[in-house]
C-alpha cells in the first residue's frame, strides 16, 4: 500500500490546485492507496477542513483528516503523517504542488530500482537545496494540461535515470517503509527547518541511497504559505523572509548542537557544511527516532 500525507498551512487556492491533481492522478492506479491531510492550525476563513472533507467524498480510497489546533510546522506534519502511514512505501507532497501521473509513476520505478534507494525525489521548477535538480519549463504553465504535457515529455526524455543526492530536500518524496523501520520518524527539536537535513543524514548513515529521479517533474509554486501569509497579513514579503531566516537560524543552532558543535555559529548555506563528516563521524546519542502517537490535545482527528 502507498500513504500519501499532504499537509496544508492556509492557502486555499494553492491546495485546491494540489488535491485537484491528486484525485486526477490517482485515478490512474490500481493498487491500495490511503490518504492523509493535515490542516496545520490553518485560519477557519481559508476553508481548507471543507476542501479536505469534498476530496474524502470524491476518493474511493481511504482518508484520515487530521486537524491540530496548534502550528506544528514541516517536522511536526511530517512525523504525524509518518507516524499515521500503514503503507509499505510513503509518499510526502507540499499543498502548494501539482503531481501527475508521468511523476508519480517515474518515482515508483526508481524506487524499485535498488533496495539501498531508501528516498526518492524528483525535480521541479523550484528545488530547496537542489539547484542542480531545478527544472523551468521553456513556457508559462497556462494550465494543469500544460503541467501535464511538460512531466510527460520530462519522463520519455530521462526515462529511469537517477544520481545520488547528499543532502535531503523533503518537499516531494517517496521513503521507503524499509527505511522508516529502521530509523524512524524526524526530530521533532527541529520546529521548522532543519527536519529534513536531520533525517538525510541518518538515512545515509544507516546505508540508504537519498536519489533523485530525473525524468520525474511535478509543478512547485515554491515560498507558496510564505508568499500567501505576507499577503493576508497585508506584510512586505522582504519582512516575511526575513522571520522566515530567524526561523531557519534558530534551526541550525540546533542542529549545530546536535551533530557538530565546531560548525560556525551563523548560518551561511547548506553548501558550507562538511557532509561526509556529518555522516561517518562518531555520535554519542541514538540516531533512531520511534515512530510517535498524536497528541490528542492538540488535535483533532476526523
Amino acid at each position: 500500500m502507498l500513504s500519501v500525507i499532504i499537509p496544508a498551512r492556509n492557502s486555499k487556492a494553492l491546495t485546491s490546485n494540489c488535491l485537484s491533481s491528486v484525485l486526477f492522478t490517482f485515478q490512474f492506479v490500481n493498487f491500495p492507496i490511503e490518504f492523509i491531510l493535515i490542516d496545520d492550525n490553518s485560519e477557519q476563513k481559508e476553508e481548507i477542513l471543507p476542501l479536505f472533507l469534498n476530496f474524502r467524498q470524491s476518493v474511493k480510497h481511504p482518508v484520515k483528516i487530521i486537524r491540530f489546533h496548534q502550528r506544528q510546522h514541516y517536522t511536526g506534519v511530517f512525523t504525524c503523517g509518518l507516524s499515521q502511514a500503514e503503507g509499505n512505501q510513503i509518499f510526502f507532497l507540499s499543498n502548494d504542488m501539482m503531481i501527475t501521473p508521468d511523476f508519480l509513476k517515474t518515482v515508483l520505478s526508481v524506487a524499485n530500482l535498488e533496495t539501498e534507494i531508501g528516498i526518492v525525489r524528483g525535480i521541479s521548477q523550484h528545488t530547496d537545496s537542489h539547484p542542480e535538480h531545478a527544472c523551468l519549463p521553456p513556457f508559462p504553465m497556462r494550465g494543469f494540461q500544460d503541467v501535464l504535457d511538460f512531466s510527460n515529455y520530462i519522463s520519455r526524455y530521462h526515462g529511469l535515470h537517477y544520481v545520488e543526492d547528499k543532502i535531503l530536500s523533503g518537499d516531494a518524496i517517496l521513503i521507503k517503509r524499509t527505511l522508516l523501520d529502521k530509523i524512524g520518524v524526524m526530530d521533532t527539536r527541529f520546529f521548522g527547518y532543519f527536519g529534513d537535513l536531520d533525517y538525510g543524514i541518518r538515512a545515509r548513515r544507516a546505508g540508504f541511497k537519498l536519489v533523485c529521479a530525473k525524468g520525474a517533474w511535478l509543478h512547485h509554486e515554491g515560498g507558496g504559505h510564505v508568499k500567501h501569509e505576507a499577503n493576508i497579513e497585508n506584510v512586505d514579503f522582504s519582512l516575511k523572509y526575513q522571520l522566515r531566516m530567524q526561523m531557519v537560524q534558530e534551526a541550525y543552532t540546533k542542529f549545530r548542537e546536535k551533530w557538530d558543535t565546531s560548525m560556525r555559529q551563523t548560518y551561511a548555506g547548506i553548501f558550507d557544511f562538511n557532509w561526509e563528516k556529518l555522516h561517518t563521524q562518531k555520535v554519542n546519542f541514538s540516531e533512531y527516532e520511534p515512530a510517535k502517537s498524536l497528541d490528542l490535545q492538540i488535535c483533532q482527528v476526523l
